[in-house]
């Protein structure tokens, strides 16, 4: 059988307070878990553009500036999801449910006081983000298991 692999970023938004964002997901992988906005690429989307558009149709947030963290590749059950992980701390407007048939709320939750289960890949991209705040980077993660 051939291997699919699919590509989407991963955003850690951090506001004033250092708290992080985080949306209940449903009707998609992993219902049930939190996970960090973000989405797949469209085909032939810049990455940066990616991250814009998703965090935009997601939360109604505008993103005024990104810093890549790095790369997390997820095996998903029947295919590869790799993550482009970027950071967002400055950005406009308030977090919405603008996407209810696949989030239940978002929430902001101190990086220490994470809420449970979060989704894989994305508890790796918050870690990408750790270890920047430790000035420990590291821009690869591979939770590939066959």
């Amino acid at each position: 059988s051939k291997m699919r692999q699919l590509i989407g970023t991963g955003i850690v938004v951090v506001n004033s307070t250092g708290q992080i964002l985080l949306g209940k997901r449903k009707n998609a992988y992993k219902s049930g878990t939190f996970g960090l906005p973000g989405g797949r690429l469209e085909l032939g989307e810049p990455l940066t553009d990616s991250v814009k558009r998703e965090l935009l149709e997601e939360t109604s947030l505008v993103g005024l500036d990104f810093k890549y963290l790095g790369v997390v590749r997820e095996w998903q059950g029947n295919y590869d999801f790799i993550h482009f992980a970027y950071l967002c701390t400055k950005f406009s407007g308030i977090p919405k449910v603008t996407e209810p048939e696949k989030c239940e709320s978002w929430d902001w939750f101190p990086l220490n006081h994470l809420p449970q289960p979060l989704l894989p890949g994305h508890r790796e991209v918050i870690k990408l983000y750790k270890r920047l705040t430790d000035r420990k980077p590291l821009y690869l993660v591979d939770l590939y298991k066959k």
